[in-house]
């Protein structure tokens, strides 16, 4: 294991987390989709599309391998980041949206008030699909310390040339 001298991600990490976030991130939004602008006209008045409760079981399924992969990341990759003072407000944003994301489904789930749902359905979906900017931030921010950290002279030298 490589990578857990460092806070890199290792490979199978990196294949989990996007697999998984790519199709939670899909579900919710065909989920979204479908729940505004798929009803269907029935008997009775505007209906719920039928694909509607495959998206939740789709993104329900997708939870399992990304809960997975974001508790992989207490092992190197938070306490090793941690000490990158430059990524911390994003790693943090990115962790509160993380478990805000995981309460307010949880919420759905199990929450029998109507109001308290639509609250909670509001914040989840729109956290939801904000979430990929959030991690691009933090990705891009990572490449360019990366870059900046080989960049550097060696301890003791200036970087500049003497005349």
């Amino acid at each position: 294991m490589p990578h857990r001298r460092t806070a890199r991600l290792a490979s199978w990490q990196i294949w989990l987390l996007t697999l998984s976030g790519s199709g939670l991130w899909l579900s919710g939004s065909a989920w979204l989709l479908l729940h505004y602008y798929g009803q269907t006209e029935g008997e009775f008045g505007p209906q719920m599309n039928p694909l509607e409760p495959d998206m939740l079981t789709v993104h329900g399924f997708m939870l399992i391998p990304a809960l997975l992969g974001i508790g992989g990341m207490f092992v190197a990759h938070i306490p090793h980041g941690w000490t990158h003072r430059h990524q911390r407000v994003a790693g943090v944003l990115l962790s509160v949206i993380l478990a805000v994301l995981i309460a307010s489904g949880y919420l759905l789930y199990y929450l029998g008030d109507e109001d308290w749902r639509a609250w909670a359905s509001l914040g989840h979906w729109a956290l939801g699909l904000l979430l990929p900017l959030a991690f691009v931030w933090h990705y891009i921010n990572g490449q360019k310390a990366r870059r900046r950290s080989t960049r550097r002279p060696p301890n003791g030298q200036s970087g500049r040339q003497a005349v």
